[in-house]
């Protein structure tokens, strides 16, 4: 792909001093800097760059744009850096901001997102799936899975969205969690998963289809169980790209007997309606002009319809970017902000019992 060179982060630092402001409509002979919260590589990194690469060519003057790796302090050095900086139009932040769960951060922790200009994002599902070799047994199918009893369940830590919803989840079945956290990341995960370390992960739609299929799927070291839905009118929508597969809301119900319902399957909305729903934020700092906003909230989608730039990006993803535009993204932010007393004190409850 063009555009993608590697950044050395002496050079990315540099390009980060202080610029004057910029008329929203012409961006000639500025330099425009995308600061991402992560190190360079992984979806992430490799979209922010993707992104700087394109973004450009759909904004007035047709500046460069580059992007800016800003990792560490559990990826708040990049948010806050972005949150702090001029609102003139030359900073913006690619970021995988975590905002459904880091309403429960102390106080100094927290960061005011909705003080941000909300310009737009990416949202990702999950797909949870078993060892068909586990320590308690095979399982060939779902009501093998049910009848373990026991499961362990891999992931990062006990505050990551994911694995609280894998909790929460394995409470609505009935089954006991062994959860097993540490892992730096997916990958890690996954590898722990095929050395039999574990027996559940959850991984992205886009690892699912490009990885989990054709080298465990295919092979039969590992079943698909449900992935997590968007809330709908009394269940969960269903997504195209996995057909064959129950969303959470269907699985436990054929499974249980019952619909899921209660604090859990609250939180599971929750967690799924805002952590999937907008995983990427595209944000301005504070104070940006409508102007600016507007203006890079139009180039943000012209890109994202753009046939030539989501193909690149379904390379680097492994899928179809699933787009959040600036409307959607801004109404997640604030149901974030206004999140229930319940969900919290659940979530709280969940990552308590997980950090024993």
């Amino acid at each position: 792909m063009q555009g993608l060179g590697a950044l050395t982060l002496g050079v990315c630092l540099s390009a980060l001093a202080a610029a004057p402001a910029v008329a929203a409509e012409d961006l000639s002979g500025e330099t425009v800097q995308i600061v991402y919260n992560t190190g360079p590589g992984g979806a992430v990194g490799l979209s922010a760059q993707l992104i700087a690469a394109n973004l450009g060519r759909f904004l007035p003057g047709e500046p460069e744009v580059i992007a800016v790796p800003m990792p560490g302090g559990a990826l708040l050095r990049g948010i806050r850096y972005v949150h702090a900086s001029e609102p003139d139009g030359l900073t913006l932040g690619w970021l995988a901001w975590g905002g459904a769960t880091r309403v429960i951060d102390p106080p100094e922790l927290q960061v005011p997102f909705h003080e941000m200009g909300i310009l737009g994002g990416l949202a990702t599902q999950w797909v949870t799936h078993v060892r068909t070799e586990t320590a308690g047994g095979t399982v060939a199918t779902p009501e093998d899975f049910m009848a373990l009893g026991t499961i362990r369940a891999g992931g990062i830590a006990p505050n990551v969205s994911t694995d609280i919803r894998t909790a929460a989840s394995l409470d609505i079945l009935g089954l006991e969690n062994d959860y097993v956290g540490g892992h730096t990341g997916g990958a890690d995960v996954l590898a722990a998963m095929r050395r039999g370390e574990i027996d559940l992960r959850s991984g992205t739609v886009a690892n699912y289809l490009t990885t989990i299929v054709p080298e465990m799927v295919e092979t039969g070291e590992t079943l698909p169980l449900y992935y997590w839905g968007q809330p709908v009118e009394g269940g969960e929508a269903e997504n195209p790209a996995l057909e064959g597969i129950p969303t959470f809301h269907a699985f436990a119900t054929r499974q249980t007997g019952s619909a899921p319902s209660g604090p859990a399957y609250d939180l599971i909305r929750y967690l799924t309606r805002n952590a999937d729903g907008l995983a990427w934020l595209f944000a301005t700092p504070p104070g940006a002009s409508d102007a600016v906003q507007d203006m890079y909230a139009e180039a943000f989608a012209q890109m994202m319809a753009d046939p030539d730039f989501t193909a690149e990006m379904a390379q680097v993803l492994g899928a179809e970017p699933a787009v959040v535009l600036r409307d959607e993204a801004q109404a997640i932010v604030e149901e974030v902000r206004a999140v229930s007393p319940e969900i919290v004190e659940t979530m709280q409850g969940y990552i308590e019992r997980y950090s024993r």
